[in-house]
């Protein structure tokens, strides 16, 4: 069988990132405790988490594609050459679940003629994410994003700027194969860090093909209604379902999750999910709806949960869907575990968790007083 593809198109960002006993208030100025460097983006990371929440971690080294040198195709383009030895029979053994369903993500975005663009397509193929749909955008910068982070909450703040994220237009993605770069893809994830206009574009043009559309709405902004139509699945935070909704955060809450995520599925979309931190996640459909509460770990750094969440709750459907199933509550269980692991590690990629790791995670629920917590 032909390996399925899921195309994820989205930001990679730099993020520069800084850790503090807190954040400074305005005009103030405060040190920092830590300071480090990785790359990022809600697009790349949710390329990553997409493709190592289906596959195993390989056994050995070599089981992940090098990178050996930078290639200057035709249009001038730097693509990076990969060589990867294949896998044997006793190690397809110890890798069982890449047998399950052969998925292939492909990241769609642009990265800027400067030292962190070439970074992207090096860390893309070492995780084998197709970097074959991402441009180079001559004498453009990269996606910078600046994380300010609470060192004992843990909690971030992010700032980011659009850089070579901005070339992408609404004629970019008319038809179908455009969502996969040249290729029609199974799935098609994306969030909110193109422009509306290009990402309406995009989910009118998978609704009207038949190709099923995740949108991670993040950072969020009203959408046109007829958009809704076209969005099989919608992953909000509560900031992200209050501006989305249009209510304020507070009146995101337990007695509320229901009514927003009725009001989504009364605008034509197929499945719901409001993720909330460290309370879990609620679901709904027209069928059912429940909450998934969190898991308890030792938090580290909460940046990239979210796009872990997403790239979980992705490949799981596909595999589901591939298996003639849909059962939303444990692809929102899995997605919940990946973040959870994620969030035990600094950066937004070196947290991500492979499948084999997800399957072995075994942490007690998180069980916080849901009325009474603050969000």
């Amino acid at each position: 069988m032909a390996p399925k593809i899921i195309s994820i198109i989205g930001g990679l960002d730099y993020d520069l990132i800084m850790i503090a006993n807190r954040i400074p208030d305005r005009g103030e100025s405060h040190q920092a405790n830590e300071y480090s460097e990785s790359l990022g983006g809600k697009g790349a990371n949710s390329a990553i988490a997409t493709y190592r929440t289906c596959h195993n971690r390989p056994a050995d080294a070599h089981q992940i594609p090098t990178v050996e040198a930078f290639e200057e195709p035709g249009n001038g383009q730097p693509q990076p050459a990969t060589t990867e030895k294949p896998l044997t029979g006793e190690e397809r053994a110890i890798n069982p679940y890449d047998d399950k369903l052969d998925i292939n993500v492909k990241m769609v975005g642009a990265v800027g003629e400067d030292k962190y663009g070439k970074r992207f397509y090096v860390e893309l193929n070492k995780n084998n994410v197709d970097s074959s749909g991402v441009i180079t955008m001559p004498n453009t910068q990269s996606s910078i994003c600046f994380v300010m982070i609470e060192n004992y909450t843990r909690e971030n703040r992010c700032l980011f700027t659009l850089g070579a994220t901005a070339a992408w237009k609404k004629e970019h993605f008319l038809k179908v194969e455009d969502l996969g770069h040249g290729v029609v893809p199974d799935l098609c994830v994306a969030q909110m860090e193109i422009h509306k206009d290009v990402v309406e574009q995009m989910i009118e043009t998978a609704g009207k093909a038949g190709i099923d559309f995740v949108l991670n709405a993040a950072p969020a902004y009203p959408i046109t209604s007829r958009t809704y139509t076209y969005i099989t699945h919608l992953l909000v935070n509560e900031s992200e379902a209050a501006i989305m909704s249009g209510r304020d955060l507070d009146e995101v809450k337990k007695d509320t999750w229901p009514v927003i995520c009725q009001e989504f599925l009364n605008r034509g979309v197929k499945n719901v999910v409001i993720t909330l931190s460290a309370k879990g996640a609620y679901y709904a459909t027209a069928k059912e709806r429940d909450h998934c509460p969190a898991y308890k770990v030792d938090v580290v750094d909460t940046t990239g949960a979210g796009d872990t969440f997403t790239g979980a709750y992705a490949s799981e459907y596909l595999r589901q869907k591939e298996a003639g199933k849909w059962d939303i509550k444990s692809a929102v269980d899995r997605a919940n575990k990946a973040a959870a692991l994620t969030i035990t590690r600094l950066g937004a990629q070196e947290g991500i968790p492979w499948a084999d790791e997800i399957d072995r995670f075994d942490a007690p629920f998180n069980d916080p007083d849901i009325p009474t917590l603050t969000i």
